[in-house]
């Protein structure tokens, strides 16, 4: 994705409502399933959340997890470490929670469509500020505050609609293909 110089920058968190970390601790698992899933950073990737594959937890342990945000529907993932800046968007409304290295950021929809974020973390641009801010020797990692301060364009909303319907046309096709195959 090529993007306009001329529009404004600024930090992610500024144009979301909420940013969240996951909580810094391994979640007790339990023998699933439950209705209580965690993502993980191998559910994250190419724009989508798969939740074929996930560990289970007790209700306890989800409020707990849950207990800065709950994963919505829109909001969007992205993997901190192990891999670095893999993205997902979720689509649905099971009872989730965020599992270590990730963060969730759900857009304010005064200011940016939840999509055009999702692209715009995916773009070469912001791979490239991740890297940039990434550390680590064995592992490379991005900092919970470099990830609340990436610095994102911000189009007028109505242009960032149409960027993301025609992005998610060819994303929803290249998924339609995949299932067939």
């Amino acid at each position: 994705m090529s993007l306009n110089d001329e529009w404004p920058r600024v930090p992610v968190n500024e144009a979301c409502e909420l940013v969240v970390d996951c909580i810094n601790n391994t979640a007790p698992t339990v023998d699933g399933p439950t209705p209580y899933k965690m993502i993980r950073t191998p559910n994250v990737e190419n724009g989508r959340i798969d939740l074929s594959d996930v560990r289970y937890v007790e209700e306890e342990v989800y409020k707990e997890w849950t207990r800065r945000a709950e994963p919505k529907p829109g909001d969007v993932i992205l993997t901190r470490e192990a891999p670095l800046g893999d993205v997902g968007l979720l689509r649905t409304d099971e009872n989730v929670f965020l599992g270590q290295r990730l963060m969730m950021y759900r857009a304010d929809p005064e200011n940016l469509d939840n999509r055009f974020l999702l692209y715009i973390l995916q773009s070469r641009e912001l791979e490239g500020q991740m890297k940039a801010k990434a550390s680590g020797a064995t592992v490379e990692h991005l900092r919970v505050p470099d990830a609340e301060t990436l610095e994102i364009p911000l189009p007028p909303l109505p242009v960032q609609r149409r960027i993301a319907g025609i992005l998610g046309a060819y994303d929803d096709l290249i998924a339609n293909n995949r299932r067939r195959i």
